[in-house]
């Protein structure tokens, strides 16, 4: 049922003629054991998926990626340069004549394989949609994690629209998490639209929170305020609670004005408690400022109880010399 029911969207996404495709095309992936790979557009704006040197969030620079590895997880450049070559190479390995593995990187990606790759010419984008969405619908096991990502990074409209169809809420939650995400991290603002619309309507908090993480990780439009909407509007306390913290891990400007008055307006001491934490996780010095400022002026004590807890937790100069100043004072 799962493989009629992905093969029916892919018709109904680009005809019936992308069917026909991704079976032509699996026929040809699969005609021998290895490693196989084909080149398809990439879509603009998604970074440079590869694998990177790097801790955390920061990234150093490109290392060659291991096809063979155990290890094959990669990221995008957080500095959002466009890509070298605008062209996605999809990698698929074949074992006794079935897919087994999956990967997509940025076609300049330095990819290493014990083997020899197998390179396939030709391949339209939505054939190459068609068979990857075939290959997760397959019963024997679930390929999300290495499908979705190849998918998302295809420069056809049919990826959006096949992510969009697993975020419905007839299905699973895993399965409708994970296509937010890459709706949110690679399908631009057609993407974002759709992430917004379950994070402000959804009737899951839990979904409702999954999907404000994911537009944190859209580059389109302006993320950031949807997402300080949905901060003073959503009536979880948790979500609104979540939806700070993103503001905070963004890196935008406002985010430390915007939650200071978050804080001051929301009546849920619950949500004070996380947007003074959520301050805290500001880099370059506004977070301390912030602080700073909530235990200099008007808020409710519990709220400058839990300034004065991350400020101490910091150990920055900047917050030794407020403490410093404080102690004088009280002399």
């Amino acid at each position: 049922m799962r493989r009629l029911a992905a093969l029916a969207v892919i018709s109904a996404l680009s005809g019936t003629s992308a069917a026909f495709g991704a079976d032509s095309l699996a026929s040809r992936v699969t005609q021998a054991d290895g490693w196989v790979a084909w080149d398809v557009p990439m879509i603009a704006g998604a970074g440079d998926p590869c694998c990177w040197s790097g801790h955390g969030d920061h990234t150093e620079g490109r290392i060659g990626c291991d096809l063979d590895g155990r290890n094959h997880g990669f990221s995008t450049d957080d500095q959002q340069k466009p890509p070298t070559t605008g062209t996605l190479t999809v990698y698929a390995h074949v074992a006794h004549a079935q897919m087994d593995d999956v990967r997509a990187f940025e076609a300049s990606c330095p990819v290493h394989a014990a083997s020899a790759i197998r390179h396939i010419d030709g391949v339209a984008p939505a054939e190459s949609i068609g068979m990857l969405a075939d290959w997760m619908a397959s019963p024997d096991a679930k390929h999300d994690d290495d499908a979705l990502p190849a998918i998302a990074y295809h420069a056809d409209p049919a990826a959006t629209r096949l992510l969009a169809s697993r975020a419905e809420p007839s299905r699973e939650r895993k399965e409708r998490e994970d296509a937010l995400f890459w709706l949110g991290e690679a399908r631009g603002e057609d993407g974002a639209a759709i992430v917004e619309r379950y994070a402000t309507t959804d009737g899951d908090p839990k979904l409702r929170e999954h999907a404000i993480f994911a537009l944190s990780q859209s580059h389109a439009g302006d993320p950031y305020e949807r997402i300080h909407a949905i901060a003073g509007s959503d009536p979880s306390e948790h979500v609104r609670s979540q939806a700070m913290f993103w503001m905070a891990q963004m890196g935008d400007k406002r985010a430390a004005h915007d939650i200071t008055a978050a804080i001051g307006h929301d009546t849920s001491a619950a949500v004070r408690e996380q947007g003074v934490f959520a301050l805290s996780q500001i880099e370059g010095g506004a977070g301390e400022e912030a602080l700073i400022a909530l235990l200099k002026g008007d808020y409710p004590r519990d709220v400058k109880k839990q300034a004065l807890f991350w400020l101490g937790q910091s150990g920055s100069p900047r917050a030794m010399q407020y403490f410093d100043e404080a102690l004088t004072k009280s002399r």
